[in-house]
């Protein structure tokens, strides 16, 4: 490092210049020369006429050496002071002032070089600097460019959520689509937005867990409704990130509708192969009874028609014996009662023996497809009427208003009748046991559809009716909630297979507290149709 002129004291540094300045007013100011030297050579010549005129006479050459001798003599002290020692110091500082001039110019070359290598580090440093800092902010540019097409281009629908207010600060498009609003929308409305069940605040607690625990955080299933109603399944899955040096929660949407109801539909499908393997199980559980049920029926059977036959043979002489001796006890009751209804109970013994067999092969077909019919002619009002006079005794213990409005003008169809009579008799059963008290009712009508060429039974009751829940599943087989009292759940799906035989089918609406009504479709026999046609005609004739 070079030593400055101004590193030297600031004292002598003044007088220096100090002198100097006076120095110059002489030397640089030509009147004051002039005038100084007229007067010294003035007074010197005064001083010098003054002294050769007190000494005594001398000669010229004399005289004029003394006068020059003193001139010079006391002259050039003056002329030394005022005006060479001036320029001496002058010359003097110049060649100080070269010096330090040289000395400075080497200590700024010395200072630039200095202050450049310094400036070049600098710019070096501040060119790396700016290199690393193109570098991150290219990387931060990368960054937020791949997040941002992952953000747009994931296919959950994902919300950034303000951990300080937990507001919405962006979503990306499927998130729009999910929820049915905009991106503006979304980050408007919030959470209030998402239109959640009012009842669930699993999402709110969530994000909360989220923001103080710093911890992930999951919901499985979350119920959804859209705009159009319609009911989604959603799973949540949120975390904690750092988004431009601000706690952001990252909150993801699946739509796990799809999976939810392919879950359901494997446990519906599982739940039908258990259920085959029961019909498998009961199909082999039949065959094996029913050669042990079909006995007692069958002897049953045969014995009551011995028996209606010896009735037929006693009765003329119980007759006789009424009508000479009077009213006389059989039984627990008299002959006049029992002449009546004897007849009838011993057609019911034999009716009743020959459905128990019936039920049974019913039972062994059910399940498989059996188009061997025993097809005949069959009148659907006396299928109604023979099922409420087999249930005579149960209406009329579970409900005092049983009604029956049949329509008299309806054709006959082809099928079993007594698998119908199964049938229209399940129907009229389970209506009863709806009912939760005798003042329900329970109305059974037919009607012929001219349009559709169906005949159409309608079994209605004021029960209970049948919740939305259990409609799904009514028709499946072994699906009961009468269990503890001896349901199997086969009825049902029982007639709904002996009505689909027919080539009809069995429907019912119902309205929870209000009742259900079961409507078996049948479709009339082509004869049958073709004949009542014709006599309808004739009938038109007749009358015109």
């Amino acid at each position: 490092m070079h030593p400055d002129v101004t590193d030297q004291p600031p004292s002598s540094f003044n007088e220096r210049h100090q002198l100097t300045n006076r120095e110059r007013k002489i030397v640089f100011s030509p009147l004051g020369l002039v005038l100084t030297l007229a007067f010294s050579v003035f007074f010197i010549e005064f001083f010098v006429m003054i002294l050769l005129y007190i000494l005594p006479g001398m000669p010229a050459p004399i005289e004029f050496l003394l006068d020059s001798t003193i001139l010079t003599l006391v002259l050039s002290p003056i002329l030394y002071f005022y005006l060479f020692k001036p320029l001496l110091h002058l010359i003097k500082e110049h060649r100080q002032n070269e010096a330090e001039l040289q000395e400075s110019k080497i200590n700024l070359e010395g200072k630039i070089l200095e202050r450049t290598a310094e400036l070049d580090l600098t710019v070096s440093l501040l060119q790396n600097e700016n290199d690393a800092r193109a570098k991150v902010e290219s990387a931060l540019r990368d960054s937020e460019m791949r997040f941002r097409q992952i953000f747009e281009q994931s296919e959950d629908a994902i919300i950034l959520i303000s951990a300080e207010d937990h507001s919405f600060l962006d979503a990306n498009p499927p998130a729009e689509r999910l929820f049915g609003k905009g991106r503006d929308e979304l980050i408007t409305s919030g959470l209030a937005g998402l239109e959640l069940p009012l009842d669930d605040n699993r999402l709110s607690e969530a994000i909360t867990n989220i923001v103080a625990d710093k911890l992930l955080s999951n919901i499985e299933r979350l119920e959804y409704r859209t705009p159009d109603n319609d009911t989604r399944i959603l799973s949540f899955r949120g975390k904690m990130i750092k988004l431009q040096e601000t706690e952001t929660v990252l909150a993801t949407f699946r739509d796990i509708t799809r999976r939810v109801r392919m879950e359901e539909d494997a446990r519906n499908l599982q739940s039908r192969l258990i259920h085959a393997n029961r019909m498998t199980s009961l199909g082999l559980l039949v065959s094996s009874v029913a050669h042990e049920i079909n006995n007692p029926a069958n002897y049953i059977l045969s014995n009551s028609g011995l028996i209606k036959k010896a009735w037929l043979d006693i009765e003329p002489i119980l007759e006789e014996h009424f009508q000479s001796a009077g009213d006389f006890p059989i039984g627990q009751t008299t002959w006049n009662n029992a002449r009546t209804f004897l007849p009838d109970a011993f057609d019911g013994i034999q009716d009743g023996a020959r459905r128990i067999g019936e039920i049974v092969e019913n039972l062994k077909g059910y399940g498989r497809e059996d188009q061997s019919l025993r097809e005949g002619k069959v009148e659907i009002n006396e299928v109604v009427r023979i099922s409420a006079s087999i249930l005579g005794h149960h209406i009329s213990r579970l409900t005092s208003k049983f009604s029956t409005e049949l329509d008299e003008g309806l054709p006959s169809i082809t099928g079993n009748k007594r698998q119908l009579e199964q049938v229209v008799t399940n129907l009229i059963q389970n209506a009863l046991q709806a009912l939760p008290n005798r003042e329900c009712a329970v109305r059974v009508s037919t009607h012929f559809d001219k349009t559709d060429q169906e005949v159409i039974v309608r079994v209605t009751d004021n029960g209970s009716g049948i919740s939305t829940e259990l409609a799904d599943h009514i028709m499946e087989p072994f699906f009961t909630t009468r269990l503890e009292q001896g349901g199997t759940g086969l009825g049902l799906a029982i007639c709904s297979t002996i009505v689909k035989d027919h080539g009809g089918r069995l429907e019912f609406s119902s309205e929870p507290g209000i009742g259900t009504t079961f409507a078996v479709h049948l479709p009339v026999s082509r004869d049958s149709s073709n004949s009542n046609h014709t006599e309808m005609e004739e009938n038109h004739d007749d009358i015109v």
